[in-house]
């Protein structure tokens, strides 16, 4: 009996460990940071609040199950000590098999320790992203402002200049108006006959 349970354990655990051990690619520490999602694009963090950054969510979702099967773990663990406290056997294998499960089960406590830690950095550096996003948003917003005030003033200054001066008057031969003079006349003269 003690054997069946524990081979399911077992199974569990391997899954289990083979599951925490995987990781999404680019996602880990030695990925490059180009193959990262989220840092090729920016997609504003701030304004986005759907936005899953660097997985999250996964990564939570990986810290309670983690936590649900090793709480699992010490319950089996604990009956199997039970079990074997009862039948007061000195079975070297039966203290063995606790000894495994007592190592398995301290090796994954340090795993999820180590989930946490990391999740709690993931989180930390999310947040400092966003907030610098939010930073950035705002300086540009106030740049743009600046420059919009800026060249409402240039115009505002250019119709003033342009409003106190008299419009220039064209010449009239550029207008296509006719001129009160008349054209110049041929010279007459005794000189230009040819006779």
């Amino acid at each position: 009996m003690i054997f069946r349970s524990a081979t399911r354990v077992v199974v569990v655990l391997a899954a289990t460990a083979a599951f925490a051990q995987s990781a999404q690619p680019g996602t880990t520490p030695s990925a490059p940071i180009l193959n990262r999602p989220g840092l090729t694009t920016r997609t504003n963090p701030a304004g986005n609040k759907t936005a899953d950054p660097q997985g999250l969510a996964a990564m939570r979702e990986r810290v309670e199950d983690m936590q649900n099967t090793l709480s699992q773990m010490r319950v089996v663990l604990r009956h199997m000590q039970t079990n074997a406290t009862k039948s007061k056997a000195t079975d070297s294998l039966a203290k063995a098999n606790l000894d495994m499960w007592g190592l398995m089960v301290s090796h994954l406590d340090k795993e999820l320790q180590q989930m946490r830690v990391t999740l709690a950095a993931r989180q930390d550096f999310e947040a400092r992203r966003a907030s610098l996003y939010k930073q950035a948003d705002v300086k540009a917003e106030a740049a743009a402002q600046a420059a919009r005030a800026d060249q409402a003033a240039r115009m505002a200054q250019a119709e003033k200049s342009t409003a106190g001066v008299p419009a220039p008057v064209a010449p009239a031969s550029a207008t296509g108006q006719s001129s009160d003079r008349s054209p110049a006349a041929p010279p007459t003269g005794s000189s230009a006959s040819p006779n």
